[in-house]
């Protein structure tokens, strides 16, 4: 993986370095310069989106997408730093030097910081609630998709050192890049970790493509979901769960499949609802349900920069959220990335959830 992702750098870089030499000699007045930096910083973004949220078909392309946004994001940003210093004089040396510097340090950034898994901690408080509860919840792992074997373990130690009480998965765990060795292990660690856990799915769990992956799919849903009970992991489709007389989870199924949705009705119960739904969309409708809190991921938090600053034109990204009748959201920045080991958005992370009673 990281041998491709290195090659592709060098040869987008090289790619770019010659297409700047040839066109430096011309003279270039200033609005065509600006102009040029623009739309490097705008194809970066589109290349992002498409690598992102672009149709399925453009899968054997986006490792290439994806550096091409790597390399063409820093250039702009070197583009603008030469024209405020040297305005006048400056050079094709001046500007490959630029870009290259941050173009590096942009590519070593991404690539680490996909690698890096850390806790985000939360604490609400409530009169529904009687005594503390510590709840993790963990999406997006895409296991064996953009991170190593060893960091997914790593990120499943470091949940076990929180001590929680509960653990839930919140979907996208797996997805069609992960062996089936992979896949076993991932939840035999998480059913080893001695505490409930629960399970819901994501949307790369519901809809897979074997036909963009070299080696297929190495295991089948029947087969998925197998391991996750064989663990001792509860799965939750549209089911509730009392966690504690003062605690009650919903766990619902993604939207990837409509068809699999339940309408539910939430129980007569006083206690503190929880709602576990892998993408962030129905939140209004958990609301109208006497939702307390719902906890979601997805999104990866845009995952490649700007795209943080984009997606809440659509859906609630990254962070925390309150409705006017009192519901909070909590969208969680993921515990890994889609696709290739960069990641230049916030952290990697998962997320600790403190309940206490008020």
């Amino acid at each position: 993986m990281y041998r491709t992702w290195i090659t592709l750098f060098i040869i987008v870089q090289a790619v770019l370095t010659a297409v700047q030499y040839f066109t430096a000699k011309k003279p270039v007045k200033w609005p065509l310069r600006i102009a040029v930096l623009a739309a490097k910083a705008l194809c970066a973004v589109a290349f992002a989106l498409l690598v992102m949220a672009g149709p399925v078909f453009l899968r054997p392309a986006q490792a290439l997408l994806t550096v091409i946004y790597a390399v063409l994001l820093p250039d702009a940003v070197a583009d603008l730093i030469t024209l405020l210093i040297w305005r006048r004089d400056r050079s094709f040396r001046h500007l490959r030097l630029a870009s290259l510097i941050l173009g590096v340090a942009f590519f070593v950034y991404g690539t680490v910081n996909m690698q890096v898994v850390t806790p985000e901690y939360h604490s609400l408080a409530s009169p529904k609630l009687s005594e503390d509860h510590r709840v993790i919840f963990v999406s997006d792992l895409h296991v064996g998709s953009s991170q190593s074997f060893d960091t997914t373990r790593s990120t499943i130690e470091k949940i076990g050192a929180e001590h929680p009480d509960y653990i839930i998965l919140g979907g996208d765990i797996t997805d069609d890049y992960t062996s089936k060795a992979e896949m076993e292990e991932t939840y035999r660690l998480f059913g080893a970790l001695g505490v409930p856990v629960f399970y819901i799915d994501g949307n790369h769990e519901l809809v897979q493509y074997p036909e963009y992956n070299p080696n297929g799919i190495e295991y089948t849903r029947e087969e998925l979901l197998r391991a996750v009970e064989r663990n001792g992991i509860t799965v939750l489709r549209d089911e509730f769960m009392t966690l504690a007389p003062d605690l009650l989870l919903l766990g619902r199924e993604d939207l990837a499949d409509p068809s699999l949705r339940k309408a539910v009705e939430k129980p007569d119960t006083d206690s503190f609802f929880l709602i576990a739904d892998h993408q962030p969309v129905s939140i209004r409708e958990h609301r109208d349900l006497g939702a307390d809190l719902q906890l979601s991921g997805h999104t990866h938090a845009g995952q490649f920069f700007p795209l943080k600053l984009l997606y809440p034109l659509l859906t609630p990204t990254y962070g925390e959220y309150e409705y006017d009748n009192g519901t909070k959201l909590y969208v969680s920045a993921g515990a890994s990335g889609w696709r290739f080991p960069f990641r230049t958005e916030a952290h990697c992370r998962f997320d600790v959830v403190d309940l206490i009673p008020s």
